[in-house]
């Protein structure tokens, strides 16, 4: 084994520019499947980290497809009211432990400084049995915490705790003020604990949740739902079984409480899978799919480059063998080149693929569970190892066959025509340059149909200018269930602050949801003399005068609000296009009387559609009203400026701080920021899938040339005595194209073919695209071709230009 180690670092040295590009090839290729496998299996494939995991389970409710939610995924979870948790809990049997969980926020207000918003998790007791999870300091919270007056206490995170208290020991058991109350802090979490699970934005506190005493009990005509449950199977519980005992609970809340669940019911569902989201699992299997693909590029092109090569070693194979080299020998020493070649790639590609996951890691969208994960670890340099062994043996089993059946006679005659040359390996070499090429158009198939679906979203209007405008969070704490006083008088005076600020073009304050902030208000609406039963709902936005010239949405007919729009005065709307086509058609909408949100109100202007929740839906019928009209308990500052609106930030803060000194500004952010976080799913697809189409090209053009230069070196004494015997340079072009044009048109042929049956896999993830849309075909064809010709070009121009003589007396 020493002897053929050293043969194999000699021969690869011998032949540097074959090394140097079989490296190049194989570091690209493994460097980029190591860091997508890394992204997958830290969020698709890794397990929890928890005692058990596989018998955590998420429960929640399945609701059908409605009018206002027509893509709703029947099987997805939902969260929870309270009422049912409450119930289910009482009822179930197949559970050993049930815990709720309520996503939150509070203010940490230290004598002095400013106030700091925290993110805080409000659970049940429940959670530490069903995650079987202990503080690694001092103690958690029991079920005797959640009854009001006995829950304000407190875990603090593992970061919170070393960031805000330096990690003192002797925090546990002192008080800490949060949102004007003294919370006991009973532990600190371990490091490894943190939710939601893999978040890079994790719970800085645990607190425990108290069902609010309104939301104990069902009200007809309100509901909130805002709780996870998550729950720990019995022992010998299945979740087929856990799932069978839920639709009874289900069938007899259904029957008890029919207004509630009639178009729901209760799903379970392992943790893991109800993190990933099947949508998301889908996502990042086809980018390892696709990733795949351009490994398998490249394991093919490197076995063409050692086929060519083995041409020119099989009079030294021969010799081996004469000197009694068995079969088996030769076939160990030319793997082991092999393997060497692959180990000193995947070194390489290591080192590619750490800084290719940090890029990932901190490129991934919003939504993407257990981000946090991401990293080059043991796992993943175990996936690096493997791909190494087996791109070895991909790209090296078939040329050491080949190798290793050199006819001796044939291979120690001098000046006898090379048996590398003969059909076997020329076919070898050719189908390879067919599947480089095929695999190379499903991949730009893939890649031409995702950039043609982003920039089909980049054209979608938006509604809005989002350039220089500048959004806070200014809302003061609010918890589930529990109703906060109107800070409408608060907000407005916080507007006419801000708008004083040098460089503030406009001030503006929005409530029930800003675009693309994800979510919306509903309300009832109708039109007058209608009965409530004839009501249908509308997306309801509170705002104040100056909103829609702060974002710069269009009047199209009438006015928009402004300050004498107050209580006292007559109630006003306005509505947008989407509402006057749903509502009134042609009819004229300005002065129509309407009822919305059980308040009649006059129809002063009409502005233009907005997207609300995202760029990919479409607008929704919404009405606009003041702000000093109906009140507000939330909001949104939106703010316009001249200059760049971080400038500002500093003023601003000062401005909010003076009225509401308690509340932190949070969620800080531009609109074009938040515009770009909207998009970054689909422009992260589409640079992935476009890098490893470029990848793909370049890698099969790197192939097709090796091949057709190889051909035209083993072709030259034919070609010679062709050019010998009258042969034009253009008659000896177009026999080399004419060969690469073979196999790059079956290669074509086939990929197409593959093209159009796998690319039905990226239709959920394209954005009004079909994914056998004739044009994503046409380019990725009209791009290899290009690529094709181009490599094929330079060896068929180098034979042209062979001399006869001189081929004729080499031979």
């Amino acid at each position: 084994m020493r002897d053929d180690l050293k043969a194999a670092f000699r021969a690869l040295g011998s032949s540097r520019t074959f090394t140097i590009v079989a490296l190049l090839v194989l570091t690209l290729g493994i460097g980029a499947s190591t860091a997508i496998f890394s992204v997958v299996d830290a969020v698709v494939l890794r397990g929890l980290p928890f005692d058990e995991y596989d018998r955590i389970v998420a429960v929640g409710e399945r609701h059908k497809p409605g009018p206002w939610n027509p893509a709703e995924d029947p099987n997805a979870l939902r969260t929870i009211a309270p009422q049912n948790y409450i119930d289910w809990a009482a009822q179930q049997q197949v559970f050993e432990s049930v815990a709720a969980v309520a996503q939150g926020e509070l203010t940490l207000r230290v004598a002095g400084g400013e106030p700091e918003a925290l993110r805080a998790a409000r659970v049940t007791a429940g959670l530490f049995g069903v995650l079987r999870v202990r503080p690694a300091r001092g103690r958690a919270f029991t079920s005797e915490n959640e009854i009001d007056g006995r829950d304000h206490v407190v875990l603090l995170s593992d970061a919170l705790w070393r960031r805000r208290f330096g990690a003192s020991p002797d925090v546990v058991g002192r008080t800490i003020p949060l949102e004007g109350r003294t919370y006991e802090v009973l532990g600190i979490l371990p490091p490894d604990v943190t939710y939601p699970i893999g978040s890079d934005r994790p719970a800085d506190l645990w607190v425990p949740y108290v069902v609010p005493p309104d939301e104990r009990v069902r009200h007809d005509d309100r509901i909130s739902i805002y709780l996870q449950c998550v729950a720990r199977l019995k022992p010998g519980v299945s979740i087929r079984h856990a799932q069978a005992q839920m639709d009874q609970v289900a069938a007899a809340l259904k029957a008890a409480n029919p207004a509630w669940n009639k178009d729901s019911r209760i799903g379970v569902q392992p943790l893991r899978d109800y993190l990933v989201g099947a949508e998301m699992k889908s996502w990042m299997l086809m980018l390892l799919g696709a990733v795949g693909i351009v490994l398998l590029i490249a394991c093919a092109n490197v076995a063409n480059l050692l086929l060519a090569r083995s041409s020119v070693r099989e009079r030294e194979i021969g010799i081996r063998a004469a000197l009694g080299a068995g079969r088996w020998r030769l076939i160990r020493q030319l793997l082991l080149e092999s393997f060497v070649l692959s180990i000193a790639a995947t070194v390489l590609a290591t080192i590619l693929a750490w800084w290719a996951i940090e890029v990932l890691r901190t490129s991934m969208p919003e939504g993407v569970p257990r981000v946090a994960g991401i990293a080059l670890n043991v796992r993943v340099l175990a996936a690096a190892a493997g791909l190494s062994l087996m791109t070895a043996l991909l790209f090296g089993i078939v040329p050491a066959l080949q190798l290793s059946k050199t006819d001796l006679s044939t291979a120690l005659k001098e000046g006898t025509r090379s048996a590398g040359a003969g059909c076997r390996p020329r076919r070898m070499r050719s189908a390879l340059v067919v599947a480089e090429v095929a695999l190379a158009v499903v991949l730009l198939v893939a890649a031409s149909l995702f950039i043609d679906s982003f920039i089909a979203l980049m054209r979608i209007d938006p509604g809005f200018n989002p350039e220089h405008v500048l959004t806070a969070d200014i809302s003061p704490r609010w918890e589930p269930g529990q109703r906060s006083a109107d800070s409408a008088a608060q907000f407005i005076q916080i507007v006419d602050r801000v708008s004083q600020v040098h460089g503030v073009m406009h001030s503006s304050m929005i409530s029930g949801g800003m675009p693309l902030g994800g979510g919306m208000t509903m309300t009832d609406f109708r039109l007058r003399g209608q009965t409530l039963q004839n009501s249908t709902v509308i997306s309801f936005r509170v705002v104040t005068p100056e909103y829609h010239n702060a974002l710069r949405i269009p009047l199209k007919r009438g006015r928009l609000l402004n300050p004498t729009d107050r209580k006292g005065a007559a109630n006003v709307v306005i509505i947008n296009e989407s509402a006057v086509r749903k509502y009134f058609g042609a009819e004229d909408s300005l002065g129509q009387r309407v009822v919305v949100g059980g308040d009649e109100r006059t129809i002063v202007g009409v502005v233009g559609d907005v997207r609300q929740t995202s760029l990919e839906r479409e607008p929704d019928p919404e009405a606009y009203v003041p702000m000093a009209q109906s009140g507000s308990v939330s909001g949104v500052l939106m703010i316009r400026t001249n200059d760049d609106p971080y400038n500002l930030f500093p003023a601003v803060r000062s401005a909010v701080l003076s009225v509401m000194p308690d509340v932190p500004l949070r969620e800080v952010q531009t609109m074009a920021e938040l515009v770009s976080r909207r998009i970054a799913w689909r422009r992260l697809g589409m640079l992935l899938l476009g890098l490893f189409g470029t990848l793909g090209l370049a890698i099969s053009s790197v192939g097709i040339y090796g091949v057709m230069a190889y051909t035209v070196s083993q072709r030259t004494r034919e070609i010679g005595v062709r050019m010998a015997l009258g042969a034009t340079r253009s008659r000896v072009i177009g026999m080399i194209l004419v060969n690469a044009c073979v196999l790059v048109v079956l290669g074509l042929i086939i990929g197409t073919m593959a093209g159009w049956y796998l690319n039905t896999a990226a239709k959920a993830f394209l954005f009004r695209l079909d994914s056998s849309d004739p044009r994503a075909f046409i380019a990725a064809l009209l791009s290899l071709s290009f690529a094709a010709f181009v490599a094929s070009a330079v060896p068929a121009t180098r034979a042209a230009m062979i001399d006869p003589t001189q081929a004729l007396r080499a031979e």
